[in-house]
């Protein structure tokens, strides 16, 4: 029996599981209940409670969210990062979704870059995001695999690639990090591993994102560390209507990727808050939004006069 027809199905909007058996049925009730009490401190915790329960009450199950009437999202039982989406009173990203989905009437390509599982791809070819062009492109060879069925049940209506984003295509890398949304082609000291996934320079997606046919371009960046290499090998891409939805970790007190959007790229940036953006005039203004330290949090940057348009609402 294939992984997709023995899946826990699961309805994020009813918030309702359906083909569950004793042991996985009480363990997703207990996670949904993780996830619901840690998110006023944005799911700090929630992953440690996941991974006992996963031990505890052990499924190899997984579980298929209905996000829309037609977009399906697979993660496994157990998972302590999408483990979030169990957790249906909240949006897995609330603010970079509705913002989203405020501009679904624009026309757009997207670039899904460290897609993970491919949940953004997923709902931005979606109706109800607008069905824009997506390339998800996922560097680790284990996540890839969830990738392609997250692919799969969404009748490949994104195209997915198994490559390292970087400043060059060609080199051969490898991932580390125990948790697959935080695995990185860099050591602590920002030497590249080396191993058997290839790279991909932004640029070589030119054909591709001329193809779609559409004027403006949004890259989605998170990279893990890696996102500034990744701008270095976009120096066509800067030269389109882009803009990038970047990921700047709270952790960082020097706001590293920002300060390059800002100041090395000269990039106007904005933090989207629901339907509206809010610009960063200086990098001391990016602290004013990251609070909470053990999370990512979201910009855009832009010197595209179509997306600022869209950005201020014009």
């Amino acid at each position: 029996m294939s992984r997709s027809t023995s899946a826990i199905k699961y309805n994020f909007s009813a918030g309702t599981f359906h083909d569950t058996g004793l042991v996985d049925g009480i363990g997703l009730q207990l996670m949904k209940l993780s996830a619901k009490m840690t998110r006023p401190m944005e799911y700090a915790g929630m992953s440690v409670a996941h991974r006992l329960l996963r031990s505890v009450l052990p499924s190899r199950r997984r579980i298929e969210t209905e996000l829309f009437p037609d977009t399906k999202f697979v993660f496994p039982y157990g998972d302590a990062y999408w483990g979030t989406l169990l957790d249906n009173s909240c949006l897995y990203s609330p603010e970079c979704e509705e913002f989203l989905m405020s501009i679904r009437d624009e026309d757009y390509t997207f670039i899904d870059c460290g897609a993970n599982y491919g949940y953004m791809s997923a709902i931005i070819t979606s109706d109800a995001y607008g069905n824009k062009p997506s390339i998800a492109i996922e560097a680790d060879p284990g996540t890839f695999e969830i990738l392609q069925e997250n692919a799969a049940i969404n009748d490949h209506r994104f195209k997915i690639m198994n490559r390292a984003i970087f400043s060059k295509s060609g080199e051969m890398v490898n991932m580390s990090g125990a948790k697959h949304e935080a695995r990185s082609i860099l050591d602590d000291d920002g030497n590249m591993h080396q191993g058997n996934v290839e790279t991909l320079a932004l640029d070589d997606l030119i054909d591709w994102i001329k193809a779609q046919g559409h004027e403006k371009v949004m890259l989605k960046l998170d990279v893990e560390g890696v996102e500034i290499d990744a701008m270095k090998g976009a120096t066509k891409l800067l030269d389109t209507e882009l803009a990038v939805f970047y990921e700047d970790h709270a952790a960082d007190k020097t706001h590293a990727v920002s300060r390059y959007f800002l100041e090395t790229l000269g990039m106007r940036v904005f933090y989207p808050d629901g339907t509206r953006c809010r610009e960063i005039r200086n990098i001391n203004d990016v602290s004013d939004f990251k609070v909470h330290s053990h999370i990512g949090y979201d910009f855009i940057a832009t010197n595209s006069e179509p997306w600022l348009k869209t950005i201020r609402g014009d």
